[in-house]
């Protein structure tokens, strides 16, 4: 089982989100797909202080992240260079949905 640093992974997480660049005009968007996500997330480690982080919790905080730098309309490979250096940080080994079993 992973142990995940949980700090280190809230604190990767919250920089991606702050140090991406937006290239979405729409504000709707922006508002629903980035501001909404990145809320939950800084809520969700409020929630999760004081116990390890799951697996789960940090699917599903990926999740969110990946909602906010889809709609930010972030380079693929900018993506994926966000959630390798938060695994690194943090102890989390991922699972890529792109390699065969």
């Amino acid at each position: 089982m992973d142990e995940i640093d949980g700090a280190a992974f809230f604190g990767a997480v919250l920089r991606a989100v702050a140090c991406t660049r937006n290239h979405n005009e729409d504000r709707a968007e922006y508002a629903a797909g980035v501001l909404a996500p990145a809320g939950r997330i800084r809520e969700f480690e409020t929630e999760v202080a004081g116990r390890p982080l799951t697996r789960s919790d940090a699917e599903q905080v990926l999740s969110w992240l990946d909602t906010i730098l889809r709609t930010k309309r972030t380079p693929d490979e900018e993506r994926e260079h966000h959630t390798s250096y938060i695994a690194r940080v943090s102890g989390l080994s991922l699972v890529r949905a792109d390699v065969a079993a």
